[in-house]
């Protein structure tokens, strides 16, 4: 019995080589070639070399401006905060009504990220009873973010834009 073991496990697999050959020609080099396209067509080009990202200065998201909303600042903060919380992997840290801030950390996709968004909220109208949100969301490591500091600040926008009405 021992030597037909010895005999099965020393003897050469005839089809190895076209295997290894398939999967090192043709194979590796579609999948890495399907994920670099699958990155240039996911990733904007700002976030190749950006990791802190604020609404309305950021010239490589011009789409991204701060938002006004009908309600008072400190309506608006307990608003966001409560945004920011139902947002999976967020974490509230601080939140200053008085001052109009708000701080929450973001755990990212790859694991051990962690992302700061600070949220500023200024009155505005004649008596102070609108408010202008500013997001900045800022990595924490590395020089580009590949796209999501800019994410979180949309996830933020558009959970805060179901909660409360927005001025034009």
């Amino acid at each position: 019995m021992i030597a037909d073991v010895e005999s099965f496990v020393t003897q050469e697999n005839p089809n190895a080589g076209k295997r290894h050959f398939w999967v090192r020609s043709i194979l590796l080099p579609a999948l890495f070639g399907a994920l670099i396209a699958t990155a240039l067509l996911y990733v904007p080009g700002a976030g190749w070399r950006t990791n802190d990202v604020t609404t309305g200065t950021h010239p490589g998201y011009p789409d991204l401006k701060p938002r006004k909303y009908d309600s008072s600042p400190t309506n608006t903060v307990q608003f966001a905060a409560a945004a920011a919380s139902g947002l999976r992997n967020w974490k509230v840290v601080e939140r200053d009504e008085t001052t109009g801030v708000l701080r929450a950390e973001v755990r990212t996709a790859i694991p051990f990220f962690t992302d700061d968004v600070t949220v500023t909220v200024t009155p505005t109208g004649a008596d102070g009873d609108s408010s202008l949100v500013t997001i900045r969301s800022r990595s924490r490591v590395g020089e580009g973010d590949l796209g999501e500091n800019a994410r979180h600040i949309r996830a933020l926008q558009a959970a805060m834009d179901e909660k409360l009405p927005r001025l034009k």
